[in-house]
């Protein structure tokens, strides 16, 4: 005889064999605690050393800056001075090369008119040896003829050498010159060392300089970092890694962070590091938060944050 609670019983014994695979899929928010810190801190450090002539009050006060700002100056007396001898330098070299380019000008000019001397010894020299080869003259008149020529033909000679070496000073005049504005913009860059900017618009960290002091070369002025530009960072255990797809732990997932006034903010996870703490078993994570919310946050704000599915 057909029982008919066998079909009954199948199917119950068959959902109740579904319902772990089922269960597996379901996410589950994971509540984590995190802080709020900046993606990119900026070291701002002395390029020169020297005691302290100039700051922005703004800065110092509202602990903010702009790009291109001046934060700190540093003496610059011996700085402008050298800068204002290799500019005096630079404009005794010019007036060098303006001379030596006088002198190709003047050398030119004496070529040309030793040449043109040339030419006519030469062709008085022709006449002369026509009248010698028909005895109108005597051969001491050839010599002396002669004599003009090869005369006129060495000066032709030294002054194209003259040429010549007005030509090379010039080039010498040309390379000093340039030397000479190569130093003026050494001696500009290192004025220039002598104030700290700020590179981008941002909020200033450890930034508390005073008139007076003496700083090194290299040593610290201060940090900055973009406001907009924030993450969280937070600790995952592991075994709350394992299941990614029911946690919602991995890159590109988005999440919830709260802060203590019930304010949200959007964010994906930008990193899930690779390495467990020995110890605690938990893994370093990092949230980047929407632009327009970070700038909200403080720096070092502890927030919550909630794990949400992944989106599609």
């Amino acid at each position: 005889m057909h029982n008919p609670l066998v079909p009954i019983k199948l199917g119950l014994a068959l959902a109740t064999l579904a319902m772990p695979a089922f269960s597996q899929d379901v996410f589950q928010t994971i509540n984590l605690a995190g802080t709020v810190v900046a993606d990119n801190k900026t070291g701002l450090s002395y390029e020169a050393g020297g005691c302290i002539t100039g700051l922005s009050q703004a800065a110092v006060k509202m602990g903010k800056a702009t790009a291109g700002q001046m934060l700190v100056e540093l003496d610059d007396r011996a700085a402008t001075l050298a800068v204002k001898s290799a500019s005096a330098r630079v404009n005794d070299l010019q007036a060098a090369a303006e001379e030596s380019e006088f002198a190709i000008t003047v050398a030119n000019a004496n070529v040309s008119r030793v040449k043109e001397e040339q030419d006519f010894v030469d062709r008085e020299f022709e006449r002369t040896r026509v009248l010698f080869q028909r005895g109108l003259v005597n051969e001491t008149a050839l010599e002396t003829a002669e004599r003009r020529k090869l005369d006129a033909t060495f000066t032709v000679d030294r002054t194209e050498e003259a040429l010549e070496r007005a030509i090379s000073a010039r080039s010498r005049a040309d390379i000093a010159l340039e030397i000479g504005q190569l130093e003026v913009q050494a001696r500009q860059l290192d004025l220039e060392a002598l104030t700290v900017r700020a590179p981008f618009d941002g909020v200033l960290l450890n930034f508390e300089p005073n008139i007076g002091d003496c700083v090194s070369a290299g040593s610290l002025a201060a940090q900055i970092y973009a406001p907009d530009e924030k993450s969280v960072e937070t600790f995952v255990f592991v075994d709350q890694l394992v299941d990614t797809a029911s946690g919602g732990v991995v890159v590109g997932n988005p999440v919830n962070v709260v802060r203590i006034n019930g304010q949200t903010c959007p964010g994906i996870f930008s990193l899930v590091g690779t390495e467990a703490n020995l110890e605690s078993q938990n893994v370093k994570t990092t949230i980047e938060l929407d632009a327009a919310c970070a700038k909200t946050l403080f720096l070092n704000e502890a927030v919550e944050i909630e794990t949400l599915p992944a989106s599609g």
